[in-house]
């Protein structure tokens, strides 16, 4: 019977030991400081490979990605990552002179550069695009901006084909590419569907300017994603000879 009174006061002793080590593990605390924490993650933080990267969080109550339109709930401290990598936003080779050459009438002229962007938080980003003022010499003759092929009419805001070598003016074009810059088209088919299509910028120089054109744009978290920019210039046989030069303003915005 002994024995038996002995076995009882044992387990109980042992539920009790349980559960005070079970509280102890959400609750910190110091002469100055009391913590009370819903959960203890076992771990959590970013691993690499050669092949693969994984952010996890380990332990806490149902960590994960959430979306309830237009919120988006990220639970867990493996997201903290992402708000720590930089929005950035370069012309790659800081190629930032583009020289077209010498033009010849009816004989379109293009010239390239690329573009990158990261938005490794938030909502993506967009970005936008005007000329300064037209192509233009010193004395301020002027290429006129495309209006791209007849019957296909182009503007700032919609790309239209641009072929035939007897439509003139200035235009660009702007199509996503990969690392090794094979065109994709993510980011700018909502904008130009192929090499083919263009528009002419939007110019500050009107009045009232003309507003900003987004020419790229995703709605989620990126890295490193690229585009191709293409310019073209096909001058009209009363063309007057000279230097032409404008300015390209690229602007960058993140989305939250």
């Amino acid at each position: 019977m002994k024995s038996k009174n002995f076995l009882i006061i044992l387990f109980i002793f042992l539920i009790l030991l349980l559960v005070k080590q079970t509280q102890a593990a959400y609750q910190f605390q110091s002469d100055s400081y009391v913590i009370d924490w819903g959960n203890v993650n076992i771990t959590s933080g970013t691993k690499n490979s050669t092949n693969f990267s994984l952010h996890d969080t380990v332990g806490q109550n149902a960590p994960g990605e959430y979306t309830n339109t237009p919120y988006i709930l990220q639970s867990g401290f493996q997201y903290i990552y992402n708000t720590l990598n930089k929005f950035s936003f370069v012309i790659e080779d800081n190629n930032l002179d583009i020289d077209l050459g010498s033009l010849v009438s009816g004989v379109g002229k293009t010239s390239s550069h690329y573009i990158k962007i990261s938005s490794p938080a938030g909502n993506g980003y967009q970005i936008m695009a005007h000329q300064i003022h037209p192509l233009q010499t010193q004395i301020g003759i002027t290429i006129p901006n495309t209006s791209c092929d007849v019957g296909s009419t182009c503007s700032i805001s919609t790309s239209a084909n641009w072929t035939s070598s007897t439509s003139y003016g200035f235009g660009y074009n702007a199509l996503g590419v990969d690392a090794g810059n094979i065109v994709n088209n993510v980011g700018t088919s909502s904008y130009f569907s192929d090499a083919n299509q263009y528009r002419p910028f939007a110019d500050q120089s009107t009045n009232p300017p003309q507003d900003n054109q987004i020419i790229m744009s995703q709605d989620q978290p990126v890295q490193n994603k690229r585009a191709k920019i293409t310019y073209k210039v096909n001058i009209s046989p009363s063309q007057a000879s000279g230097e032409y030069e404008t300015g390209i303003v690229f602007t960058a915005v993140p989305k939250y």
